[in-house]
């Protein structure tokens, strides 16, 4: 355990989220999708406008200062969905998707979004690791990985040439 590295605290991931944080999180919504369990739609959080979200900030304030989430956040409603293929009444023909509160993604997003920010610039996570990143996928990964191989092993063949 010694030889692992120690961060500092981060103690600016306690703090309240603020409305900017809302607001962005709001804005990295998709819309169109199905509402969850609470039955609202993600479009309506999206353009409710700045009494919605001022009240979504709120509520995110209290739920922060209370330390609890409430379960309606934390609950799923599971709905099948036949993949048209094969017989209906068997249960591999279906897919299941999770429909989640959306503002429970809008919390969750806050945290992801902060988590995100603080990883990026406290260069925990070292430039190798590509997966789970924006703009660094594990496919290009990959493919950096095979070129440097064929590079090798054509630079081994040329050395046996000459």
């Amino acid at each position: 355990m010694d030889e692992l590295p120690q961060w500092p605290t981060a103690s600016h991931l306690d703090e309240i989220p603020t409305p900017e944080e809302v607001q962005r999180a709001v804005n990295q919504m998709s819309t169109g999708k199905a509402p969850g369990t609470d039955g609202i739609p993600s479009d309506v959080i999206k353009y409710g406008g700045k009494e919605l979200l001022r009240h979504l900030s709120d509520l995110f304030t209290q739920i922060w200062s209370e330390e609890s989430v409430p379960q309606d956040f934390k609950d799923a409603f599971i709905v099948l969905i036949y993949k048209r293929k094969g017989d209906r009444a068997v249960c591999d023909n279906h897919r299941g998707i999770s429909l989640l509160s959306v503002a429970g993604k809008v919390f969750a997003r806050i945290l992801l979004n902060r988590l995100r920010d603080h990883v990026d610039s406290s260069a925990i996570i070292p430039e190798s690791q590509c997966g789970f990143r924006a703009g660094r996928g594990v496919t290009d990964m990959i493919f950096s990985a095979r070129q440097i191989q064929m590079s090798r092993a054509a630079s081994r063949s040329l050395r046996g040439i000459y």
